[in-house]
């Protein structure tokens, strides 16, 4: 492999846009060789048209992208992609949703044969004020938003110009140098996206400063059909400490695989590939016990 491969970190709060955008990268053309690590290989919506080759965790694409998954191991996920035979010419690799994008930077970023290209935090311009106040996860997001490189602006068109503007100024309020480009669609240049400088405005710092254990994961996994009707009730009710839902159902309806994807008081359902597993989990705030009486109640609800 000649020179280190550039890494562009894609990063934000659950619900975000990641996956947004990262569709729209594998559905375009980034005229490059791009290698996308993804942690939830089964949300990338691909449209077969664009698929070349398909295994268990990886997807190539006639554009020359490949998809793949992160897995357990990112140091792994990485030498897997520079000891390929035509190894990618540059990594888009997302960052989990509760994860402090400093730490993955360090870690990706200097990895053997690697090398930091951009940071972009994808930011949900509709939620952002009130999850960077909320007094359970409200620290992590603060800190998301202060390593950015890039702000991502997202759902801009939900509150309108002026409301666009106040939320820019509130981030600015947290990282004041930092570069936002609103893309209300998940849409970004590719000369931003693959295209960075690589120069951040600050030293990376090290040590554990945010408390992840505020948020708690509930899954359901239905062992029959599920009304999409019942559900989209059944979600409208939710409470204000679930902050994402997402998983895969059958609709009892129509018979057809769907993916949910929910994210506060919005969601949404879309046709998925049949072969999927049917899983629903939940991400909040909430007691343990909370989070598992409202899975109960949207399953009764269903049932």
């Amino acid at each position: 492999m000649i020179g280190r491969i550039p890494i562009t970190i894609l990063s934000g709060y659950l619900g975000a846009g990641k996956t947004t955008m990262i569709n729209r990268v594998l559905s375009g053309d980034p005229g490059r060789r791009v290698a996308v690590l993804v942690n939830d290989f089964g949300a990338v919506n691909i449209d077969a048209s664009l698929i070349a080759t398909q295994e268990d965790d990886r997807i190539s694409l006639t554009n020359g992208c490949v998809c793949c998954s992160i897995g357990d191991d990112l140091g792994a996920a990485l030498d897997d992609q520079a000891a390929r035979a035509d190894p990618p010419e540059h990594i888009l690799l997302e960052a989990s949703g509760v994860a402090e994008p400093k730490r993955v930077a360090m870690h990706a970023g200097y990895w053997p044969g690697f090398t930091l290209d951009a940071l972009i935090v994808v930011v949900d311009a509709e939620t952002i004020r009130a999850r960077a106040k909320d007094k359970f996860v409200g620290k992590l997001i603060r800190s998301q938003i202060a390593a950015a490189e890039i702000i991502a602006l997202t759902k801009t068109d939900l509150i309108g110009p002026d409301m666009a503007q106040s939320v820019i100024g509130f981030l600015r309020g947290i990282a004041p140098d930092v570069r936002v480009i609103e893309a209300p669609n998940g849409s970004m240049p590719n000369d931003l996206i693959f295209g960075s400088t690589g120069v951040f405005r600050a030293p990376f710092q090290t040590g554990d400063d945010t408390d992840h254990a505020a948020l708690h994961t509930v899954t359901w996994i239905p062992q029959q059909a599920v009304s999409q009707r019942k559900l989209d009730q059944a979600l409208k009710s939710s409470p204000t400490f679930i902050h994402r839902a997402k998983g895969f159902f059958v609709d009892a309806d129509t018979d057809r695989m769907m993916l949910l994807q929910a994210v506060g008081a919005r969601f949404s359902f879309d046709a998925a590939p049949a072969d999927m597993a049917p899983a629903i989990v939940m991400i909040g705030t909430g007691a343990p016990a909370d989070m598992s009486a409202e899975m109960d109640r949207i399953r009764q609800a269903v049932g």
